[in-house]
């Protein structure tokens, strides 16, 4: 049995040997992996894996007791405190840096320093620096726009957090095809991010608009209803329903699976 498991918020599922606990979705675990123990989430509990199960290391050591938590709790203000010092240092050589966030490891042998610039930025001196003063291996590692909205965290055009902070990443290519898909208009004021990067709600939403998209009748096509006979006039995708005129010219929802097209 394999378990899912992330390690940084919205990061990647990651599959390890559940080593036959009982691990509830939510569960806080702790990890051997390639890279040395780690603190995980459980975002899949465990089942039988769909093809070869994982091979080498990876594998849940055992549920995070309080003293992890109280490990990690302490690992993250130390993190936070060195995010600050760097970003005071880094922003005064180069001010287009952006400092996104820090993460201590479980080991908790160093810090990995997250920011972004519109150019390839050495900041490795300043990381070098900052740890031979406070005593600690300090690693600066620049990234992307997605992955530093995703650490920065924030509410998108919906009202609600940013999706990259609150779900497991997706391995999907995000594409104009998905906004076609769901009838969203293509500019970018309503398809783009914070990241000023295609949103990736378009990518966790497509699977569903193409499913409905296989299914239901095209709008102008005339079908039968449980309340008669009437043509499709416009498509309610979340509700998995059709909005059908029927002859009384009232207009009314009707789910896909109590249709019949006419002619088909």
């Amino acid at each position: 049995m394999v378990v899912g498991v992330v390690f940084q918020s919205g990061g990647k599922v990651e599959l390890l040997d559940a080593a036959g606990l009982d691990l509830p979705w939510n569960a806080r675990v702790i990890c051997e992996t390639a890279r040395g123990l780690a603190y995980g989430r459980v975002v899949q509990p465990p089942h039988a894996p769909a093809g070869e199960p994982p091979q080498g290391p990876a594998r849940v050591v055992r549920v995070a007791t309080p003293e992890d938590e109280a490990l990690r709790a302490g690992q993250r203000e130390r993190a936070a405190e060195v995010r600050r010092e760097f970003r005071r240092h880094a922003v005064a050589r180069h001010p287009q840096v952006k400092v996104h966030g820090a993460e201590m490891p479980f080991a908790g042998d160093r810090v990995v320093v997250g920011f972004s610039a519109e150019e390839r930025t050495d900041l490795r001196p300043i990381a070098r620096e900052l740890g031979h003063r406070i005593g600690l291996r300090v690693e600066a590692r620049q990234m992307g726009p997605r992955d530093g909205a995703r650490i920065t965290g924030g509410y998108g055009l919906c009202g609600d957090v940013l999706c990259c902070t609150r779900f497991p990443a997706h391995e999907r290519r995000i594409t104009l095809r998905m906004a076609k898909d769901q009838d969203l208009p293509v500019n970018p004021g309503r398809v783009t991010g914070l990241c000023g990067r295609l949103r990736c709600c378009l990518a966790f939403e497509h699977p569903v608009y193409r499913s409905f998209r296989d299914r239901a009748p095209a709008v102008g096509q005339t079908v039968d209803t449980p309340e008669g006979r009437g043509v499709v006039r416009g498509v309610r995708v979340p509700e998995d329903a059709v909005l059908v005129r029927l002859a009384d010219d009232r207009e009314v929802p009707v789910r896909i699976d109590d249709l019949t097209v006419v002619g088909r």
